[in-house]
């Protein structure tokens, strides 16, 4: 197809190229509706570089399981075939990467990676593209990847990856139909209505070019007509081959062509020779897709079952080599055969999950729920439990405890008390996960109560764990340590170093939250986490790293915090750990809005609600984050938010949730002047409180009850950041969060010192954007007589925090066109020598070293939109 109206996007991609050679990589993502020229565009740029770099192609198929990291291993051949592993466990998906990298990594010259079609990509493809594009700025890389952003819907896992990335590491390259200009003198050329032709096609070249190639018979009314009017002048023999090769949407290998029953040769040949067929890599397509889309629609029901049928057959006989299962899965269902479907689903499912590809596990395994049609109990379990557990690893709770509840029910009609146990206790932490305390509490209870007379089993230790888990998140230290120290001794009994690692976290989590056993307690957490590792037990690994980091945010070790959850959360994502990821990510917004980092801290969270299906106890802190920030930076629509979190908060009846949202309601009351929080919530937060042996969150708490509404609560003992009683105290507790990196704190307790403290304090808060609180404390200031108040920064300013110049202003819209010194100079009417002393200062001023960087930067402070 030729190139029309694409000038620019090749020049963009050939710009990014030259850059590369610089030595820092960056990622394209090209996109577009189907026909819209992206492959054509890349293949255009592929063929113009061919001779200056090596170029890697692969591509994702339109499978109903995707083949995981398709594309991936389609370029490992071209790049070095000893990087293809022998199997496809976790472990070595994850060398494969690094291995991938490392290979590449000793390449000096520039080179370009293309991914065609990841809207079709398994969830291990995405996670390759995730922790390449983050890295790609090591290498002289051009990565090429490309995707039809209409088959991109609010909740694909592609939105994510996008949100994730570094923003100075990738350029997003849309692009747009063909201009009515541009289609009607091509229809003109033609002999057709110009006008016509665009109201059709849309200015879509395919469709375009389709309805104007000679095969077309006229301007049809739509495209499906001009396809189907090529179809029904073909021969049968072409006809059939056609139809056959349409329900076939990753393409037909030619090794089948002896398969005399499936295609006729002449027609191939002659298809080949028409252009509708292409021949790549021993692999026959159709030319365009849609075409192939609108023959296999064209089929009656029982062609189609026929056809599949046939295809099943072929890919059953491969089957031993296990490299058709996809294909046997996707076939069987479109001939309806269930026992076939029932046959391979489950073994297909543990392959997915076994390179990470958990979402495709899950839908595997419930493809053999729905497809199965008997009634073996044993049969149904395996599937049952291994679609709950897939479920829980990707944040589906719900379906989670839907399918571990139907297995109870057919463990308790075979009377199989271990296994009843075993669902007992996983309910109980479903239901956490859910944020319901109280049947978290109950089926816990139900699985002791069931396992205790039994002997020790692994299933046993792992229920005494799951108690003293929830023991240490209700702060009941005496009880979670009784519990732990019963799961470890059977834990050790059993040689059972998995549960081993989940009671030795909870455990090491109690003795954190105490100042007086902190030490140990992070001790015992990082021999936790190192047994997990050893043993590569995933989600004890990624428990441990939360653990570490949740409670380092609690007691306010913000260096831990911070060191942990970015493992935790890389860990996480390189092992598809959805559930204990975003656990993580609410952490970290928290962290970020505690460190005085709101504006990431106000993204993720805010990411984080954007997708209803999140678990409680993600939701609760992500909402008091979200609140927080709007509610201080003059947002009055927060109540809503506020009052939420606080109802979940008290469901999960947890102090680590409950005193976040109360602090934030609290904050609310002191800047609004209203009382919100009703006496009984106060109460029961107050008893709760009693039993803690968290000082750190019960002084957060009284600081703020005090401040908002004047009471005095008592505490064993108060934290020494949260101590005010004094202006020296005041001081004192200022000067730790001013080491601990916590500005917004430490204004607040340094407000409580002399009017020089006063006047500093409230320059912090200003700084920080918080506009609602500075108004209140200036007019306290004022109130009370205090002179020479700190002035807010004016709005000239708060738009222009950089302090650019007037001209340097003109110049960072232009940078962000992506126009070169002399094309600035010719816009602005000056020197190019003038313009390179503007870029100079602007990459100053904003602490960059790129154009592109400065742009990103200049855009994070709002200085352009």
């Amino acid at each position: 197809m030729e190139l029309i109206e694409r000038d620019e996007f090749l020049v963009l991609l050939q710009t990014k190229l030259a850059d590369v050679g610089g030595g820092e990589g960056h990622c394209v993502f090209v996109s577009g509706e189907a026909g819209i020229g992206k492959t054509s565009l890349v293949k255009a740029f592929c063929k113009e570089k061919k001779g200056e770099c090596n170029i890697y192609q692969g591509a994702c198929d339109a499978l109903f399981t995707p083949r995981p990291l398709a594309p991936l291993y389609d370029i490992m051949g071209q790049v070095n075939s000893r990087l293809w592993p022998d199997s496809h466990t976790m472990e070595e998906r994850s060398e494969l990467f690094s291995g991938f990298f490392r290979e590449l990594n000793d390449r000096k010259e520039s080179f370009v990676i293309v991914f065609e079609d990841i809207h079709w990509a398994d969830e291990a493809t995405l996670d390759f593209i995730k922790f390449f594009v983050r890295r790609i700025s090591l290498l002289p890389c051009l990565f090429i990847v490309t995707y039809r952003d209409d088959e991109i819907h609010l909740g694909h896992p592609f939105r994510n990856v996008l949100g994730q990335l570094p923003p100075d590491s990738f350029t997003r390259l849309q692009l747009t139909p063909l201009s009515r200009q541009v289609v009607e003198k091509m229809a003109r050329e033609k002999g057709y209505n110009g006008e016509d032709v665009y109201n059709i096609s849309g200015g879509n070249p395919f469709y375009v070019n389709e309805i104007l190639a000679s095969y077309s018979p006229g301007v049809p009314d739509n495209i499906k007509d001009s396809i189907l009017s090529v179809y029904n002048q073909q021969a049968e023999g072409t006809k059939s081959t056609w139809e056959i090769l349409s329900i076939l949407p990753n393409g037909f290998n030619i090794k089948y062509l002896e398969r005399k029953e499936l295609v006729c040769s002449v027609a191939i040949k002659q298809s080949l020779d028409a252009k509708i067929l292409i021949l790549k890599d021993g692999i026959l397509f159709f030319k365009h897709e849609l075409y192939r889309r609108t023959i296999e629609a064209s089929l009656s029901p029982l062609a189609r079952i026929g056809y599949n049928k046939k295809m099943l057959d072929v890919f059953k006989v491969s089957f031993e080599q296990n490299q058709e299962i996809e294909k046997i899965i996707h076939h069987a269902k479109n001939a309806n055969e269930y026992e076939i479907v029932v046959q391979y689903a489950p073994f297909a499912a543990k392959k997915s999950a076994s390179v990470g590809a958990h979402i495709e596990a899950s839908r595997l395994y419930l493809s053999a729920i729905e497809y199965y049609q008997g009634r073996d109990k044993d049969i149904l379990i395996q599937f049952y439990e291994g679609y709950a557990y897939e479920c829980y690893l990707t944040n589906q709770i719900k379906e989670a405890i839907s399918y571990t509840e139907k297995s109870l029910s057919l463990w308790k009609e075979k009377n199989d008390t271990e296994k009843i146990g075993n669902c007992l206790r996983f309910l109980s932490r479903l239901w956490w996960f859910e944020g319901n305390r109280k049947n978290a509490e109950s089926f816990a209870e139900q699985a002791i109560e069931v396992l205790d007379s039994q002997p020790s089993s692994t299933i046993k230790a792992m229920a005494y764990s799951n108690m003293s888990q929830l023991k240490m998140l209700s702060d009941h230290a005496g009880e979670c340590i009784s519990w732990g120290d019963k799961a470890i001794a059977i834990a050790k009994e059993m040689s059972d170093e998995e549960t081993l690692c989940h009671a030795l976290t909870n455990v090491g989590s109690i003795l954190m939250l105490n100042q007086a056993s902190m030490q140990k307690g992070i001790v015992l957490l990082q021999e936790s986490l190192d047994i997990a590792i050893k043993n590569s037990y995933h989600e004890q690994v990624a428990r441990a790293y939360a653990t570490l980091g949740s409670n380092g945010v609690i007691v306010k070790e913000y260096v831990i915090a911070e060191k942990k959850l970015t493992e935790g959360i890389n860990y996480c994502e390189e092992q598809d750990l959805d559930s204990l990821k975003l656990y993580m990510l609410s952490w970290r917004a928290r962290l970020n809005l505690e460190t005085g980092y709101w504006k990431e801290a106000y993204s993720i969270a805010d990411n984080l609600l954007k997708s209803e299906n999140q678990p409680t106890v993600v939701r609760i802190g992500a909402l008091a984050v979200l609140a927080t920030i709007k509610m201080r930076t003059g947002d009055t629509d927060v109540l809503p938010l506020l009052l939420e979190a606080e109802t979940m908060a008290f469901e999960a009846m947890e102090l680590q949730r409950i005193i976040p949202s109360l602090v934030a309601l609290l904050e609310y009351e002191w800047l609004t002047g209203k009382a919100i929080i009703k006496k009984e919530a106060l109460n029961r937060t107050k008893e709760m409180i009693k039993l803690s042996i968290n000082n750190i969150e019960a002084s957060e708490f009284a600081f703020w009850l005090l401040k908002a509404r004047k009471q005095h609560l008592p505490l064993r003992e108060i934290y020494e950041g949260y101590d005010v009683s004094s202006v020296a105290k005041a001081q004192k507790a200022a000067a730790l969060w001013g080491r601990s990196g916590c500005p917004y704190t430490q204004a607040l307790v340094l407000f409580m010192g002399s009017d020089d403290d006063k006047r500093r304090a409230i320059t912090t808060i200003h700084k920080l954007g918080a506009n609602i609180p500075y108004e209140k404390m200036k007019l306290e200031m004022r109130s009370s007589g205090i002179k020479s108040i700190p002035r807010g920064i004016r709005k000239t300013t708060q738009s222009n925090p950089a302090l650019l110049t007037g001209r340097e202003l003109d110049v960072i819209p232009l940078l962000k066109e992506g126009l070169q010194n002399k094309e600035i100079a010719a816009r602005l009417f000056i020197s190019t020598k003038t313009v390179d002393h503007h870029i100079s200062s602007i990459l100053f001023k904003l602490d960059v070293n790129s154009r592109v960087k400065a742009v990103t930067e200049a855009v994070r402070q709002e200085i352009i939109k």
